[in-house]
């Protein structure tokens, strides 16, 4: 018995030593997007069926499927072309064609668009 108990102790002790440590918690939701945060520091409760960080943000339990760590976080900066950018509506309307992504952005309306470059094609919002 004395055996299989020093056994455990010493195998507990070796998986403490190679845990890893994460940057980010992410949390995602029901309709597919996710929602990260900085994992220092982060704490959170449970109220009246929400999750609540210490951040301030509010999120309703029955809308999240997944919650795991991560290195990365699911913000992804973009290195833009600085020409040449084709901007669609998500309904498929030619918007125009502009000199660059920021121009692109500067020019259209509030919504959700469809930008083509050289560089690819990514969705973005304009507020």
């Amino acid at each position: 018995m004395k055996r299989a108990f020093l056994l455990s102790m010493m195998l507990s002790l070796v998986l403490a030593v190679h845990a890893e440590t994460y940057d980010y918690l992410v949390l995602e939701k029901t309709d597919g997007t996710s929602v990260t945060f900085t994992a220092v520091g982060l704490s959170f409760t449970f109220s009246d069926g929400n999750l609540v960080t210490n951040e301030g943000t509010t999120l309703p339990l029955k809308e999240l499927s997944k919650m795991y760590f991560s290195n990365t976080s699911s913000i992804r900066t973009l290195d833009l072309p600085t020409s040449g950018a084709t901007a669609w509506t998500t309904t498929g309307i030619h918007m125009g064609t502009f000199n660059s992504h920021e121009e692109a952005l500067s020019h259209l309306p509030k919504g959700i668009y469809i930008i083509k470059s050289s560089a690819g094609t990514i969705k973005t919002i304009v507020k």
